[in-house]
């Protein structure tokens, strides 16, 4: 199995013939205090399977760390990956909805993923003091 996109998101979704849309992309919340709430955002996480690839349920884990190494959140699941009808690369997507997240602090943080025990994919994500409007000149 291979990354193919994992990336922060105001929404997404995956439509009955399975494309995959993802609008919003981000990573950095401007927050005008701390603690700063986010009311929701998506994880999108999609991978290609090889026709070779041993397929099936896989378990994965998310963890949101802040720069001092704490684990904000932890999140376990599991996914199934399956061939694709044609013997070719399968596409498999993930979206996890995250709400009300909580960021007691300005700073650095990262979403980092593993899937089958491997490492995945790791999102950083910068929470700023958001920045006073711009007067007109």
């Amino acid at each position: 199995m291979k990354a193919r996109i994992a990336a922060l998101a105001d929404y997404a979704n995956v439509t009955a013939d399975q494309k995959l849309n993802v609008m919003g992309i981000f990573n950095v919340i401007n927050a005008p205090q701390t603690p700063a709430v986010h009311r929701q955002m998506m994880l999108v996480l999609s991978f290609v399977s090889d026709p070779w690839d041993v397929l099936g349920q896989f378990p994965f884990q998310v963890d949101l760390v802040d720069e001092d190494g704490k684990v904000l959140l932890n999140l376990k699941g599991t996914m199934t990956a399956a061939k694709a009808p044609s013997g070719e690369q399968a596409t498999t997507n993930c979206i996890l909805s995250l709400n009300d997240l909580v960021f007691n602090k300005y700073g650095h943080y990262e979403f980092k993923i593993t899937v089958n025990d491997e490492p995945f994919a790791s999102l950083p994500l910068i929470v700023q003091p958001m920045q006073p409007p711009h007067a007109p000149a």
